[in-house]
């Protein structure tokens, strides 16, 4: 194998909703790394609670609550932003440049990751691109208004590891955005609420063709699963060890797929975001197409490094393995981007194979 195991602390991990903890976003197909975060947000006070992105400026203060019922309050409208970094991709959509950013912005070749989605990388200050690991002494010297960061569960924060939570509060505030058990659409209106309580103009001309560009993909999608509506997908990761079925309901991307019509197979699991499976029962789902964690690579990539057994997949001798974007970056624009591939992908794929 290529790539050593992933340590226990390496594992991404989320408190579960049906029962103990379990691995929350694991590594493509065989090829990638990530870890996990937690803490949560002081609560200083309350704004409705709406979990939709309330806020409030006064002459008194600005205040916002974010999808969790958390509310962030101060003395002004934050002017100094650090973002996660496909938090700080949505955001630049709308008009927002984040003045820092903690995850990846470079891919190994140089080019612009899509964690970061359809931003420059250039137009942002990188306080860490290592998962968890953020330069605190640089995010002092930045003194950031707000941190924002998405979350896979009320009380933790996706890019900050646990032991720093607490420093890392010491110095601004955290909102989450929740990008679990909700549809991505949702999701991205939530970032546009936060854009507008950041003072954005989220109707300007360039904002409304994004968001039209979403929903004209969102509707080519459906239209290509119409097209081929025997098809049956498999959103899957993997370390050396282990091979993860993806929960389509988990995931707010998967979930609006499978809304508008994407035949992504839900597997037999109560635990969240993932069925843990050997490499040996890497069949257990059959599948026409694959998509495969985009950490670990492109397609050409994970195959190398998967075993021989999984290399005989019918998807994957199709050439029906393609990529899945995870995390999302939260844009309009680059959503649809995501979801034209994957339309296109749909239509052109042969369905039957399993």
């Amino acid at each position: 194998m290529p790539l050593s195991p992933l340590s226990d602390t390496a594992l991404p991990r989320r408190r579960s909703r049906r029962g103990g903890p379990l691995a929350l976003a694991l590594l493509c197909l065989l090829a990638l790394f990530a870890t996990a975060c937690g803490g949560s947000d002081d609560e200083a006070g309350s704004d409705g609670g709406s979990g939709d992105g309330d806020d409030t400026t006064t002459e008194e203060g600005w205040s916002y609550t974010d999808s969790f019922g958390e509310t962030v309050t101060l003395d002004a409208q934050p002017e100094t932003i650090v973002a996660e970094t496909t938090v700080a991709g949505g955001l630049w959509e709308l008009g927002v440049v984040a003045d820092g950013t903690f995850g990846l912005l470079y891919s190994p070749d140089g080019s612009p990751d899509p964690s970061v989605g359809l931003a420059n990388p250039d137009d942002f200050t990188s306080l860490g691109e290592v998962y968890g690991e953020i330069n605190l002494e640089q995010l002092a010297s930045i003194g950031p208004d707000l941190i924002i960061t998405p979350s896979f569960e009320e009380g933790t924060y996706w890019g900050i590891d646990d032991a720093m939570i607490d420093q890392v509060r010491q110095i601004a505030p955290i909102v989450a955005v929740n990008v679990a058990n909700r549809p991505l659409d949702e999701v991205l209106a939530e970032v546009d609420e936060l854009a507008v309580a950041l003072g954005a103009d989220t109707e300007s001309a360039q904002v409304v063709e994004a968001r039209e560009a979403f929903q004209t993909s969102s509707e080519g999608l459906t239209a290509a699963a119409e097209s081929n509506p025997d098809l049956t997908v498999l959103a899957a990761s993997g370390t050396p060890e282990q091979f993860y079925v993806a929960v389509p309901e988990d995931y707010s991307d998967l979930s609006y797929f499978k809304d508008l019509g994407v035949g992504l197979i839900t597997p037999d699991t109560d635990d969240p975001f993932w069925q843990t499976l050997s490499w040996e029962e890497v069949g257990l789902y059959p599948a026409d197409v694959i998509m495969g964690d985009a950490r670990g690579g492109t397609p050409e990539q994970i195959i190398e490094t998967m075993p021989t057994n999984a290399k005989a997949l019918p998807a994957v001798e199709a050439g029906q393995l393609i990529s899945w974007q995870i995390p999302l970056a939260l844009g309009y624009g680059y959503s649809a981007q995501v979801m034209d591939d994957l339309a296109a992908s749909i239509a052109e794929a042969q369905a039957g194979l399993s």
